[in-house]
């Protein structure tokens, strides 16, 4: 026999299939990373994606330019000097004005290791988050993968997942589900795995800990992840053997021993590990007394609508506003976003990760309503449980459809994903959310080059410009929010930054008329333009 003949036939297509499979996930993850990568310099906007980036700019310059210690490992984000201290424009700030620890601190790791290997720009920041971000289609894969799905629906919902405006947008900013999708799909590996490899186990140990300090919602999940790994083994195990049930209430030693092994024992390690490293960062960096108020206020509902309370219909109404807009969720997935959870709740291969994934979606937008009104973004985390429920919806689905229209209708369905990655690309969803926004920073890169910006002490900003991280960054100076009865503070050497759709009305009629730098809808002026 020579080349693969002595495999057997069955092997040989089952093998082919796997390299197929494979083959396609990996084609899609390079897609969405060279649908990315022109975005590696993208300037800092009036976005989340710049207020996000400009944060860990600021952790990773501070980490290099005062030290790891002193930066206390990169909480310090001066010159940024956050509201609520008390603080006043020149003067010196507390430390915990210029601190930021409320999350868990992998993101600011990251961008501090980049910034050392490449240097202090851009493409440092973001090059850790888009390999992070593109790889949570193979992570998706390997879930569904895990849960016994075939190849089609696995493909057909990665690239659902990747096609929508939400995971163009915010996948690619470092604080998704991919860690928390990994875990899982390591869990429903191991599950079913009777002696995992070493290597395995210290993959799963790091894999957990590095989970535990990406985010909130993936550090939550590990408990969820650890009992879903005993449960499978201690029924695997045990059986329906009413003997054994017996057993198990006179000795729950016994019961507890069927259900632990090495794997739970890596995850366990590993979690534990990676929640003291987060746990430590964050108190260090914030104290518990921030932290608790950072808590109350997120999940309050009375400082969210301009000081107002807000109905349970209106906070659901602003979500799926949200959801809605510019093809973040297009509409055929709008269509199927019900009957997909309800597919995976139902089908018992996906029942328990469709769970995990959307109790931790459900508690972030919930639980924590306050952040869930202010930002969009944290309702990116619902993908997770959607793309399980989709793939689990599409297998049920492809066996009910006659075999003659199976390929037409999934190549028509991939056609319908690709058309939609490039509307979002192509279309308003890019404008909205990331080219329109990013005029801020080509303004003040323009501004950042004249002696002006090199004179200037402070930075002040106009209305509709919330936490202006990225004048900090780019700048290198405090900024603060400019109104009128702030106006006998400034120095004429300050910097002010506007949107040309939003001049306040006490600023004199021609204070735009010579600006420092322009772009879009932004400009920089100095303070001396508002002098009579």
């Amino acid at each position: 026999m020579t080349g693969l003949q002595w495999i057997p036939a069955g092997l040989r297509a089952s093998g082919a299939r796997r390299w197929s499979g494979w083959t396609g996930v990996v084609l899609v993850c390079v897609a969405v990373l060279v649908l990315w990568l022109p975005d590696l310099d993208l300037p800092l906007g009036n976005s989340d994606d710049g207020r996000q980036v400009g944060l860990v700019g600021l952790q990773g310059r501070n980490f290099w330019e005062l030290g790891p210690l002193e930066s206390d490992f990169g909480v310090r984000i001066d010159p940024y000097v956050r509201p609520g201290f008390g603080a006043e424009p020149r003067s010196d700030p507390p430390v915990a004005a210029v601190s930021y620890a409320h999350h868990p601190p992998l993101t600011t790791f990251v961008a501090a290791t980049s910034v050392g290997i490449l240097g202090d720009n851009l493409p440092a920041l973001r090059i850790g988050a888009f390999l992070i971000g593109s790889a949570t289609i193979i992570f998706m894969a390997a879930l569904l993968r895990g849960c016994g799905l075939p190849w089609g629906p696995t493909l057909l919902a990665a690239g659902a997942m990747s096609s929508t405006g939400f995971f163009y947008v915010y996948g690619r900013i470092g604080v998704g589900f991919s860690l928390l999708v990994a875990s899982t799909a390591a869990v429903a590996w191991l599950r079913n795995t009777e002696r995992p490899s070493r290597w395995a186990l210290l993959g799963t140990a790091v894999l957990a800990a590095m989970a535990a300090t990406q985010s909130w919602i993936a550090m939550a999940s590990l408990p969820l992840l650890a009992l879903w790994l005993f449960a499978s083994r201690a029924s695997r195990l045990n059986g329906p053997d009413p003997v054994f049930a017996g057993e198990q209430r006179r000795g729950p030693r016994r019961w507890l021993a069927s259900g632990w092994s090495p794997a739970l024992t890596a995850l366990v390690v590993g979690s534990v590990a990676g929640g003291i490293i987060a746990a430590a960062w964050m108190l260090n960096g914030s104290g518990i007394a921030e932290l608790s108020d950072q808590v109350s206020v997120r999940t309050g509902i009375d400082e969210a609508a301009g000081g107002r309370s807000f109905g349970f219909g209106e906070f659901l109404s602003r979500q799926w506003d949200f959801a809605t807009d510019a093809l973040m969720v297009p509409p055929w997935l709008r269509v199927l976003l019900a009957p997909a959870l309800l597919a995976g709740l139902i089908d018992r291969r996906t029942r328990v990760a469709t769970a995990i994934t959307l109790a931790m979606a459900a508690a972030l937008t919930f639980g924590l309503q306050q952040g869930a009104w202010t930002h969009r973004l944290w309702n990116f985390p619902w993908l997770a449980p959607v793309t399980i429920g989709l793939a689990s919806l599409l297998d049920a689905a492809r066996r009910v459809i006659p075999d003659r229209v199976r390929t037409p209708a999934a190549a028509a369905a991939a056609t319908v994903i690709a058309a939609t990655m490039v509307a979002v690309v192509l279309g308003s969803t890019r404008d909205r959310y990331l080219s329109d926004p990013a005029h801020l920073g080509t303004a003040l890169e323009q501004a950042a080059d004249t002696s002006q910006a090199h004179r200037a002490e402070l930075a002040w900003t106009g209305p509709g410009l919330p936490t202006p991280r990225w004048a900090s960054y780019y700048l290198d100076v405090p900024a603060w929010t400019l109104d009128e009865s702030r106006l006998g503070e400034m120095e004429d050497s300050d910097l002010v930054i506007l949107r040309a759709s939003m001049v306040p009305e006490f600023f004199p009629d021609d204070a735009l008329e010579d600006p420092l730098a322009s772009a879009g809808d932004f400009r920089v002026i100095t303070a001396a333009s508002l002098s009579p």
